[in-house]
């Protein structure tokens, strides 16, 4: 039966109208999993050189196992941006003698073809056969093994059950966020040590078959729980029923407040409708309030923009300006799929584009705003922050509105982020090239002639310059679009 699921899918796949593209991304995904594959296997043979030579650590088995729950918690971080659900078109079968049970199994074992689920095995395996066994024994290493592959696949189901009921719900957000903050505070106040439980449940050769079991009663009771969820989900009448996820987030999208700003407030009141009842858009908003954490890597005591002050420009531009970067990159595909109803909505160009500007102007602000205890680490920080934010909002708004419009494509807003690479094209990654270099044009004479602090004042001056400049920038961008929307137009009816 599962090789019946694969000629299909494989016949799809070659008379597919967009064969050409589909086969280009396989053949890069292809080759991206060909180096994580090189790279785990790599890193396995020299991990014990690594820790005992360069980290200078006597017993490597006891490094690896304290640092191993740590290690997990960065595949689920990884899976969680990387993995995508397991899918398949289900309702042309529905009416055929195929039981459902035969489709949830096929996409619970299909899903295990994935470079995460080798990964791991890749890199310990070489570690075990030349560290472990010697010390613990042939039985003992391979079973400690056998606990690593089974995490890794509790991860992979684990992250499956969660997109499939909580990923797109404010409570499995809520849950989310709530878990790794308790162990972030738990591990920064020393309420317990995550290294001594991790050693505790690794670090135990008497007991290594004892974990052993557990883990696999474990993976088989969460592989009976999506297989539940997949096959309960499986009737013709689930999709002429089903809310859409945009149903839960409908209530707190229409911000009457902004009505009262006129055709402007009108215009962002519908951008984010769109943000909040789609779920590309949608992940973009979360990865960025994500994004709002990365300053925990890089201003701590002794991280790398404490030794290297130059570097926060780096490290400040994507902490203010996160949806600024991940939304304004599509800024006009959003709209590809009614485009030509916007262009026939009454109001200026000059208003919708202008509500644009100050939708992503209010987004780089809440960013600073919220980012304000970073001054525990240091008021440099801050006002590294305040520069950037100006920044943002006097130059680089403006690139990226102007270089949106180089030839933008239509995109699905209702799909996934995950991997979805719908609407990327040359634009976005030239715009990174200003984006990033951009602050260093106006630090770096300031810097070397004078000092940092002055360098960043001139990086803060650009932006005001640019805010004052506000009118006559918007103006431009604003002639530039008049000029380009129909031609804009015609390429979303292209796709």
């Amino acid at each position: 039966m599962r090789i019946f699921f694969v000629q299909h899918a494989y016949l799809k796949f070659i008379r597919s109208a967009a064969f050409s593209k589909e086969l280009a991304k396989v053949i890069f995904m292809g080759f991206l999993a060909l180096a994580i594959v090189g790279y785990s296997l790599g890193l396995g043979f020299a991990l014990d050189t690594i820790i005992t030579q360069y980290l200078k650590h006597k017993d490597s088995i006891l490094f690896i196992n304290k640092v191993m729950l740590y290690y997990f918690g960065f595949e689920f971080v990884m899976r969680y941006f990387l993995q995508n659900l397991p899918t398949l078109d289900v309702q042309p079968y529905l009416h055929l003698p195929i039981k459902r049970s035969s489709i949830a199994h096929h996409l619970l074992t299909k899903s295990l073809v994935h470079v995460f689920n080798c990964s791991a095995c890749l890199l310990f395996t070489p570690f075990t056969l030349f560290v472990v066994a010697p010390r613990w024994g042939t039985i003992a290493a391979l079973t400690w093994l056998g606990i690593i592959i089974t995490v890794s696949l509790l991860l992979h189901y684990l992250i499956i059950y969660y997109k499939k009921k909580w990923e797109d719900t404010r409570a499995g957000i809520l849950m989310l966020i709530g878990t790794l903050a308790l162990f972030g505070t738990a591990e920064y106040y020393k309420w317990f040590e995550l290294s001594d439980v991790s050693a505790a449940v690794f670090h135990w050769p008497s007991g290594i078959f004892f974990v052993f079991i557990c883990a696999w009663l474990l993976l088989l009771l969460l592989y009976w729980v999506n297989f539940r969820v997949f096959a309960a989900g499986m009737y013709g009448d689930e999709w002429s029923l089903q809310k859409d996820s945009s149903s839960e987030w409908r209530k707190y999208s229409d911000w009457r407040l902004l009505r009262g700003f006129g055709a402007y407030g009108e215009w962002i009141n519908l951008e984010i409708k769109s943000i909040l009842r789609n779920k590309r858009p949608r992940t973009f908003l979360f990865v960025s309030t994500f994004m709002l954490l990365y300053g925990l890597i890089f201003y701590r005591d002794g991280g790398i923009a404490q030794k290297v002050p130059s570097f926060a420009l780096f490290a400040g531009t994507f902490v203010t300006g996160a949806f600024l970067i991940n939304y304004g990159q599509l800024l006009f595909s959003w709209q590809s799929c009614h485009f030509d109803f916007t262009l026939t909505r009454p109001g200026s160009v000059r208003q919708f584009i202008e509500a644009k500007y100050w939708l992503l102007s209010a987004s780089t602000l809440i960013a600073f705003v919220v980012t304000l205890p970073y001054a525990y680490f240091g008021w440099q920080i801050i006002f590294f922050h305040l520069a950037l934010t100006l920044f943002n909002m006097g130059v680089n708004i403006f690139i990226i509105m102007n270089i949106a419009m180089w030839e933008p494509q239509k995109i699905d807003p209702t799909k996934g982020g995950t991997f979805n690479y719908e609407g990327v094209g040359a634009a976005q990654w030239v715009m990174a090239i200003p984006i990033m270099l951009g602050p260093f044009i106006f630090y770096l004479p300031f810097k070397f002639v004078f000092s940092t602090e002055i360098g960043i004042l001139a990086v803060g001056m650009a932006g005001l310059t640019g805010l004052a400049l506000r009118p006559y920038l918007l103006g431009l961008t604003t002639k530039r679009f008049v000029n380009k929307k129909y031609e804009i137009a015609s390429g979303f009816r292209k796709n």
